[in-house]
């Protein structure tokens, strides 16, 4: 297996050799040349099962952004050693245990899109203990994750977002819609209805009978205002 990064202008070719430990078979850390790395490190679509030990302690203290997308990796311990990333992408890795996430307190981008995540409540409980400080949230196209993407029910979506939202107390953007300052019931409905209208999936009166119509029976009108994100 080979694996690179890219270093400014240069492409740094790296082998990730390793046995089910993850230890280095035919590498060595002595090969390893890293004076123009700029912190993003992909290794994308390598068939990486697990991350070689050596070059995660030794790359992991100097990676900002970590992109392991399109690979095969479980156990994500090794993680721990990327003490100051802010950026992770772990999309279509689809049999990640990520109860062996390891507590990242930088880390502000999270995608983990594709992986196969089929207990919501679960997974972001894990990831806002282990990531307490989240930005940015991306976990569509997981079968037990709501989105207006797998058509799930208003409901479904509303709570899920709720979810996040009361997890993570920084939290700015979950998968394709904007939070905004109005963490509300109201915003996440506008912010639903408005893009199955865009997409077609809705009928096209379905916004201005919102306007309409109150979402939950209290007393009085209730006053939505569209969210300026649009």
């Amino acid at each position: 297996q080979c694996s690179s990064c890219v270093c400014g202008e240069e492409k740094m070719e790296l082998d990730f050799f390793n046995d089910s430990f993850g230890n280095s078979l035919e590498s060595s850390i002595d090969d390893l040349s890293v004076v123009d790395f700029n912190g993003s490190l992909t290794l994308s679509y390598e068939e990486l099962t697990c991350m070689n030990t050596d070059y995660a302690r030794y790359l992991g203290p100097r990676t900002y952004s970590l992109d392991l997308t399109g690979n095969d990796l479980t156990d994500l311990s090794f993680l721990g050693y990327f003490t100051k990333l802010h950026t992770l992408v772990l999309d279509g890795n689809m049999s990640i245990y990520y109860r062996t996430l390891p507590h990242l307190s930088g880390l502000s981008t999270f995608w983990a899109n594709n992986c196969n995540i089929t207990n919501y409540p679960e997974f972001i409980s894990v990831l806002a203990d282990r990531f307490p400080n989240l930005k940015f949230l991306c976990v569509l196209n997981n079968p037990g994750v709501p989105s207006h993407i797998a058509h799930s029910r208003f409901y479904s979506i509303i709570l899920y977002r709720n979810f996040v939202i009361n997890r993570f107390p920084w939290i700015q953007h979950v998968d394709d819609c904007w939070v905004g300052e109005k963490k509300s019931f109201f915003h996440m409905a506008i912010c639903y209805l408005y893009r199955r209208s865009r997409s077609g999936n809705y009928h096209s009166n379905s916004m201005k009978s919102l306007f309409n119509k109150t979402l939950l029976k209290k007393r009085g009108t209730v006053k939505i205002m569209v969210p300026r994100l649009f």
